[in-house]
Protein backbone atom coordinates (compact mmCIF):
# COMPACT_ATOMS: atom_id res chain seq x y z
CA UNK A 1 0.00 0.00 0.00
CA UNK A 2 1.14 3.27 -0.82
CA UNK A 3 1.18 5.85 1.71
CA UNK A 4 -0.53 9.51 0.95
CA UNK A 5 2.05 12.13 0.38
CA UNK A 6 1.99 15.01 2.35
CA UNK A 7 2.51 17.35 -0.19
CA UNK A 8 -0.80 17.11 -2.21
CA UNK A 9 -4.41 18.22 -0.84
CA UNK A 10 -6.11 15.56 0.12
CA UNK A 11 -9.05 15.88 -2.01
CA UNK A 12 -5.95 15.00 -4.64
CA UNK A 13 -4.18 11.97 -2.88
CA UNK A 14 -4.95 9.12 -4.30
CA UNK A 15 -3.02 6.09 -5.13
CA UNK A 16 -1.71 6.69 -8.94
CA UNK A 17 -1.06 10.37 -7.50
CA UNK A 18 0.81 9.12 -4.56
CA UNK A 19 2.61 6.60 -6.51
CA UNK A 20 3.83 9.30 -8.86
CA UNK A 21 5.01 11.50 -5.95
CA UNK A 22 6.91 8.46 -4.59
CA UNK A 23 8.45 7.76 -7.78
CA UNK A 24 10.14 11.39 -8.46
CA UNK A 25 11.01 11.27 -4.32
CA UNK A 26 12.93 7.88 -5.61
CA UNK A 27 14.78 10.09 -8.40
CA UNK A 28 15.76 12.92 -6.02
CA UNK A 29 17.21 10.83 -3.64
CA UNK A 30 19.44 8.90 -6.59
CA UNK A 31 20.50 12.60 -7.19
CA UNK A 32 20.89 13.62 -3.28
CA UNK A 33 23.48 10.89 -3.32
CA UNK A 34 25.35 12.37 -6.30
CA UNK A 35 24.53 15.96 -4.72
CA UNK A 36 26.18 14.62 -1.12
CA UNK A 37 29.31 12.90 -2.87
CA UNK A 38 30.08 16.01 -5.58
CA UNK A 39 29.79 18.09 -1.75
CA UNK A 40 32.26 15.98 0.03
CA UNK A 41 34.52 15.35 -2.90
CA UNK A 42 38.08 17.35 -1.77
CA UNK A 43 41.35 17.56 -3.23
CA UNK A 44 43.26 16.80 -0.25
CA UNK A 45 40.89 13.02 0.26
CA UNK A 46 39.93 12.58 -3.65
CA UNK A 47 41.46 9.12 -4.86
CA UNK A 48 43.85 9.34 -8.45
CA UNK A 49 40.61 9.00 -10.67
CA UNK A 50 38.61 11.20 -9.06
CA UNK A 51 41.50 14.06 -8.35
CA UNK A 52 41.77 14.05 -12.42
CA UNK A 53 38.41 14.79 -12.32
CA UNK A 54 38.61 17.87 -10.47
CA UNK A 55 41.87 19.08 -12.57
CA UNK A 56 39.77 18.09 -15.64
CA UNK A 57 36.76 20.73 -13.74
CA UNK A 58 39.65 23.00 -13.18
CA UNK A 59 40.91 23.05 -16.74
CA UNK A 60 44.35 21.62 -16.15
CA UNK A 61 44.88 18.17 -16.99
CA UNK A 62 47.44 15.61 -15.24
CA UNK A 63 49.95 16.69 -17.41
CA UNK A 64 52.43 14.25 -19.24
CA UNK A 65 55.94 15.03 -19.88
CA UNK A 66 57.67 13.81 -22.53
CA UNK A 67 59.56 10.34 -22.36
CA UNK A 68 63.15 11.49 -20.93
CA UNK A 69 62.32 14.55 -18.66
CA UNK A 70 62.39 12.51 -15.60
CA UNK A 71 66.30 11.62 -16.41
CA UNK A 72 69.45 14.10 -17.30
CA UNK A 73 69.74 13.31 -20.94
CA UNK A 74 66.69 14.62 -22.84
CA UNK A 75 67.61 13.96 -26.12
CA UNK A 76 66.41 10.51 -27.69
CA UNK A 77 68.12 9.20 -30.30
CA UNK A 78 65.91 6.05 -31.54
CA UNK A 79 66.55 2.26 -30.69
CA UNK A 80 69.74 2.35 -32.04
CA UNK A 81 72.81 1.62 -29.88
CA UNK A 82 73.89 4.52 -28.03
CA UNK A 83 77.40 5.66 -26.65
CA UNK A 84 77.78 9.48 -24.00
CA UNK A 85 80.21 11.13 -25.83
CA UNK A 86 80.98 13.89 -22.71
CA UNK A 87 83.00 16.15 -24.68
CA UNK A 88 79.55 17.26 -26.70
CA UNK A 89 77.38 16.19 -23.70
CA UNK A 90 74.88 14.05 -26.47
CA UNK A 91 74.22 10.61 -27.20
CA UNK A 92 76.50 9.15 -30.68
CA UNK A 93 74.76 6.78 -32.41
CA UNK A 94 76.72 3.44 -33.42
CA UNK A 95 75.98 3.57 -37.31
CA UNK A 96 76.73 4.46 -40.67
CA UNK A 97 74.08 6.49 -41.74
CA UNK A 98 73.67 7.84 -38.52
CA UNK A 99 70.38 8.36 -36.00
CA UNK A 100 66.73 9.03 -36.53
CA UNK A 101 65.39 11.65 -33.56
CA UNK A 102 62.17 9.38 -32.45
CA UNK A 103 59.20 10.54 -31.63
CA UNK A 104 58.46 11.83 -28.23
CA UNK A 105 56.20 9.28 -26.89
CA UNK A 106 53.97 9.53 -23.49
CA UNK A 107 53.84 6.82 -21.21
CA UNK A 108 51.85 6.45 -17.95
CA UNK A 109 55.61 7.02 -15.94
CA UNK A 110 55.67 10.54 -17.29
CA UNK A 111 52.34 11.68 -15.48
CA UNK A 112 53.05 14.17 -12.77
CA UNK A 113 53.30 12.41 -9.83
CA UNK A 114 50.14 12.00 -7.73
CA UNK A 115 51.32 13.83 -4.82
CA UNK A 116 52.99 17.09 -6.84
CA UNK A 117 49.67 17.20 -8.76
CA UNK A 118 47.05 17.41 -5.32
CA UNK A 119 49.11 20.68 -4.47
CA UNK A 120 49.35 21.67 -7.79
CA UNK A 121 45.32 21.61 -8.23
CA UNK A 122 45.46 24.13 -5.00
CA UNK A 123 47.23 26.55 -7.01
CA UNK A 124 45.61 26.12 -10.47
CA UNK A 125 42.55 26.77 -8.52
CA UNK A 126 43.69 30.08 -6.93
CA UNK A 127 45.05 30.76 -10.70
CA UNK A 128 42.22 30.29 -12.19
CA UNK A 129 40.15 32.57 -9.66
CA UNK A 130 42.30 35.39 -9.05
CA UNK A 131 44.35 35.07 -12.40
CA UNK A 132 48.02 35.72 -12.53
CA UNK A 133 48.97 37.30 -9.20
CA UNK A 134 52.38 37.01 -6.95
CA UNK A 135 50.05 34.57 -4.31
CA UNK A 136 48.94 32.47 -7.44
CA UNK A 137 52.65 32.11 -8.60
CA UNK A 138 53.79 31.39 -5.66
CA UNK A 139 50.96 28.38 -4.82
CA UNK A 140 51.88 26.74 -8.11
CA UNK A 141 55.67 27.10 -7.51
CA UNK A 142 55.22 25.63 -3.92
CA UNK A 143 54.00 22.71 -4.92
CA UNK A 144 57.50 22.09 -6.45
CA UNK A 145 59.97 23.11 -3.65
CA UNK A 146 59.78 25.87 -1.08
CA UNK A 147 63.23 26.95 -1.96
CA UNK A 148 62.47 29.30 -4.10
CA UNK A 149 62.39 33.64 -4.55
CA UNK A 150 60.17 35.49 -7.35
CA UNK A 151 62.19 38.50 -8.71
CA UNK A 152 60.78 41.49 -10.82
CA UNK A 153 63.46 41.92 -14.19
CA UNK A 154 63.55 45.36 -15.03
CA UNK A 155 64.87 44.93 -18.43
CA UNK A 156 62.25 42.54 -19.56
CA UNK A 157 59.51 43.58 -17.39
CA UNK A 158 58.88 39.65 -16.56
CA UNK A 159 58.12 38.09 -13.22
CA UNK A 160 61.00 35.12 -12.69
CA UNK A 161 60.60 32.12 -10.08
CA UNK A 162 64.34 30.70 -9.34
CA UNK A 163 64.47 28.09 -7.65
CA UNK A 164 67.54 27.74 -5.22
CA UNK A 165 67.90 23.73 -6.30
CA UNK A 166 67.45 21.29 -8.57
CA UNK A 167 63.22 20.49 -9.30
CA UNK A 168 64.20 18.33 -11.81
CA UNK A 169 64.04 18.62 -15.92
CA UNK A 170 60.15 17.40 -15.54
CA UNK A 171 58.95 19.87 -12.96
CA UNK A 172 60.74 22.44 -14.70
CA UNK A 173 59.21 21.23 -17.94
CA UNK A 174 55.83 21.64 -16.57
CA UNK A 175 55.99 24.97 -14.92
CA UNK A 176 57.72 26.26 -18.13
CA UNK A 177 54.60 24.75 -20.09
CA UNK A 178 51.92 26.29 -17.88
CA UNK A 179 53.65 30.05 -17.46
CA UNK A 180 53.42 29.87 -21.29
CA UNK A 181 50.14 29.45 -21.90
CA UNK A 182 48.60 31.53 -19.44
CA UNK A 183 51.06 34.62 -18.64
CA UNK A 184 51.92 36.87 -21.80
CA UNK A 185 52.48 40.29 -20.65
CA UNK A 186 54.41 40.09 -18.18
CA UNK A 187 55.71 36.31 -18.65
CA UNK A 188 56.52 34.16 -15.79
CA UNK A 189 59.71 32.36 -16.15
CA UNK A 190 61.36 29.13 -14.63
CA UNK A 191 64.91 28.94 -13.76
CA UNK A 192 66.13 25.90 -11.74
CA UNK A 193 69.75 25.35 -10.42
CA UNK A 194 70.76 22.15 -12.35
Amino acid sequence: MIEPSKYYARQMNGPVVSANAEALDQELTDAKAIEHYLYTLSIDTAKETELENIGRIIGYLRPLVPEGFDSENVLLLGTLPMTQDFDIGLGTVGSNVGGQLSTIQISETNYMSLGVYRKFLKGMAELKRYGVTLKSIDYIARSMSANYTIEWDEDTQDIIVNFQENIGFKNLWILTQLFYRIATAPQVLIQSVI
